[in-house]
């Protein structure tokens, strides 16, 4: 039986403070209660409360959702739980800020892969994971049509 030092319960416990470092956002529990499997944050700028990001705190996996655009990343140690968790945090926070242009390619309207690039045009441009899907593959394969949807996000002033 694998045991974990650092449960899920500690990773929300965290939050605050993490969060406190972006005084320029809020955040709550969107799934309930703190102490459920996989808890689910949504993050948004206290200027623009309605353009949110979610983060899914696992043990192993973390996602982040914004604007369609969903990727995750792994940590398997407690060091690597609270580092990953805080990245992916801090990767919430400045999507939501933006600018940010999110690319979704579609087959028969089903996200088949995305991008998200923050500061697209700008000196401090990141892109984040891009995610692929079998069905982007697959779709390639038999020469579907993959349309792409840019959403452009600017940045939000206070």
């Amino acid at each position: 039986m694998v045991h974990f030092t650092v449960n899920i319960s500690d990773l929300t416990d965290m939050v605050p403070g993490l969060m406190a470092k972006h005084p320029s956002h809020g955040w709550t529990m969107a799934s309930g209660q703190p102490d459920t499997r996989d808890p689910i944050l949504d993050i948004y700028p206290l200027a623009a409360s309605d353009r949110k990001a979610q983060v899914q705190i696992g043990l192993e996996i973390f996602f982040l959702d914004f604007a369609g655009h969903r990727t995750a990343d792994f940590a398997y140690t407690d060091r690597d739980r609270v580092e990953v968790l805080e990245q992916r945090l801090e990767l919430a926070a400045r999507a939501t800020l933006g600018p940010t242009r999110v690319t979704l390619y579609r087959v028969d309207g089903q996200i088949v892969r995305s991008t998200m690039v923050i500061d697209p045009d700008g000196p401090d441009r990141e892109e984040d994971t891009i995610m692929t899907t079998t069905g982007h593959f697959v779709a390639r394969l038999l020469r579907r049509q993959v349309l792409p949807e840019v959403l452009d996000f600017p940045a939000v002033t206070a």
